[in-house]
């Protein structure tokens, strides 16, 4: 049995469910969280939501491989790793235009959100360009952007958001 209290719905303000985002989180009420019957927490997680956003509205998103198979990485779930042969085809960074077009295609099969994600342990600063100029064309096109790149320098982070 753990010795971290609960945190239960009667032991939640209703300040809770509209306050805003909080940074200053105890070890105390971390572990409270965790502790919380998983009905109890998806019950709290729901008021949150539904109070910022329109509780059946589903937000459609497509996810494209920009970069596929050959990471250094060795994360023992993943095919894209060089590490082992799981028949996957390695394609090299997609061209701009074949970003676009497939972005096009999702916004046409009703998606307002267009992820791209590459397989490798960081990007390099000479594919940054292209990065960047395929979430200027994808916003252009009126969709929101996400992207999965592993790991970002500070510099290459800015140049995303700007992007």
């Amino acid at each position: 049995m753990s010795t971290s209290p609960r945190l239960s719905t009667s032991s939640l303000s209703p300040s809770y469910a509209i306050a805003a985002p909080r940074h200053d989180w105890t070890i105390k009420e971390v572990n409270g969280l965790f502790d919380m019957p998983f009905n109890d927490l998806m019950f709290q997680a729901q008021i949150v939501h539904r109070k910022h956003f329109d509780p059946n509205q589903v937000q459609v998103s497509t996810l494209l491989s920009i970069k596929t198979g050959a990471c250094p990485e060795d994360c023992k779930y993943c095919p894209q790793s060089a590490r082992y042969d799981t028949g996957l085809e390695k394609e090299r960074l997609l061209e701009i235009d074949k970003v676009i077009q497939r972005a096009k295609e999702a916004k046409a099969a009703g998606s307002t959100r267009f992820c791209m994600g590459a397989a490798w342990r960081n990007p390099k600063d000479r594919d940054m360009p292209y990065v960047t100029d395929m979430v200027k064309e994808v916003k252009k096109l009126g969709l929101e952007t996400c992207m999965t790149l592993g790991m970002l320098t500070t510099e290459q982070a800015v140049a995303l958001k700007q992007a």
